[in-house]
């Protein structure tokens, strides 16, 4: 099994009043570890001219467990848990060192765009993602 890790430096205007990391800041920190991802283990790149990701974004769900701060080192991990015929799940731990920030999930589904409707995700695809699975 492994794990995709993003590192994120916060900037200053990811925090609130409080100086914490906004709340709505960490699924973005989730969208640039699944872009960068996509990019770098799928094989499909939203950073290319005229390149597109063939999934949208079904679901997504947070629970925050811990307030993160600017001077915080933070890193998103990322692990495939459930890989459907059209829609895949990953799971998201956010966190500074050792500190568990929030934890995240979403779904996935492969999307034809010009057809708009989902379509089954490719066997090479499913491949790639189930490195990235937990041993049952």
């Amino acid at each position: 099994m492994k794990t995709y890790t993003y590192k994120v430096e916060p900037r200053f205007r990811d925090t609130d009043c409080l100086g914490h990391i906004n709340n709505a800041v960490y699924l973005t920190y989730v969208e640039s570890c699944r872009t960068h991802f996509c990019d770098e283990v799928l094989g499909f790149s939203v950073f290319s001219a005229g390149s597109s990701i063939p999934i949208i974004l079904a679901r997504a769900e947070i629970d925050f467990l811990a307030q993160g701060y600017l001077h915080h080192k933070i890193q998103v991990d990322a692990q495939t848990v459930h890989i459907g015929t059209k829609s895949f799940t990953q799971e998201y731990v956010i966190r500074s060192e050792d500190l568990v920030l929030a934890k995240s999930k979403a779904v996935l589904v492969w999307y034809d765009f010009v057809a708009d409707k989902s379509i089954a995700i490719p066997d090479e695809t499913k491949a790639l993602l189930k490195e990235f699975m937990p041993q049952s």
